[in-house]
């Protein structure tokens, strides 16, 4: 039981850091610039919290630390992604292909390659899950091509950020860094990559004029990077703790279905979203389906 409160727990933060994403991107825009320095100083505060937190010592493995690269790489590329599907569609569009890819990909993973045992009600409930997503994009106000390719994207990229989870929690081969150590190095690395990333967008980034400077708010993003880096690792080191604890198959589906039904309801009452009725339909199914994998 406590395995499952924790996972709803961590399904609230993920709302939660959702809404800061949100309003980050209204502050600081969509650009690559922003996405970047977003990601950069989120890893830097990410890393420095649990370096603290694990007592100031880190050890090493080489096994983890390419795990963490693949990781850091993939979600620092569906966070771009997200920006940009953000500036012009709801958080209850982006939730829906970022979590059913969360929970879609690790599924099968473990169906083919981690020999998880298979449900004919969990299969059931995947196929209402494609169906919801095929749903979403059949309103009046469904998402152009470009928008639609981001958002597979968002799909896929998550997809494979929780089967490196999974594969790194339950390796006994090679050597292993500790939960928060994983969580630790994720922001190293995230720091290294997105930073040197945004430096060369600064460069090549033309004069901006003083009005178009002065709309970046520092005073307010400097904290919601800092509250989303707490939220972020807090929320990912529940779901490591629930890979080492529950299979693939209940662990992502339990994730998805309570992160989409707050991050849906956080949008229609903190940002006055008002998303189709298709994508709302589509989210309640993704719930229904949710429930078949427990």
């Amino acid at each position: 039981m406590i395995n499952y409160l924790l996972l709803v727990f961590a399904a609230i933060l993920l709302a939660v850091n959702f809404c800061i994403n949100k309003l980050y991107q209204k502050q600081a825009g969509t650009s690559l610039k922003a996405g970047f320095f977003f990601s950069a100083l989120s890893g830097f505060c990410s890393a420095i919290i649990f370096f603290a937190l694990n007592g100031f010592r880190a050890s090493f493995s080489v096994y983890s630390i390419v795990m963490v690269i693949c990781q850091s790489v993939l979600s620092m590329s569906y966070t771009l992604l997200g920006f940009r599907i953000l500036k012009d569609s709801s958080m209850a569009l982006y939730t829906l292909f970022l979590m059913t890819g969360g929970m879609t990909i690790p599924y099968l993973w473990g169906l083919l390659f981690l020999d998880e045992p298979f449900s004919w009600l969990r299969t059931a409930g995947l196929v209402v899950l494609i169906c919801a997503v095929a749903l979403s994009n059949v309103s009046k106000q469904r998402p152009g091509m470009k928008q639609l390719l981001m958002c597979v994207g968002v799909f896929v990229l998550n997809g494979f950020v929780s089967v490196v989870s999974k594969l790194h929690q339950i390796q006994t081969g090679y050597p292993t860094i500790s939960t928060t150590e994983f969580v630790m190095y994720n922001g190293v690395v995230s720091f290294l990559i997105a930073g040197t990333a945004f430096l060369i967008c600064k460069r090549k980034e033309r004069k901006q004029t003083q009005e178009e400077t002065s709309c970046v708010k520092k005073h307010v993003i400097l904290p919601l990077i800092v509250v989303s880096a707490v939220i972020g690792g807090v929320s990912y080191m529940i779901q490591l703790f629930g890979a080492t604890n529950l299979p693939a198959t209940v662990l992502y589906p339990f994730l998805t279905g309570g992160s989409m039904i707050c991050s849906t309801l956080a949008g229609i009452v903190i940002f006055r979203e008002k998303p189709p009725k298709s994508v709302v339909i589509s989210v309640c199914l993704c719930f229904v389906g949710t429930l078949m994998f427990l």
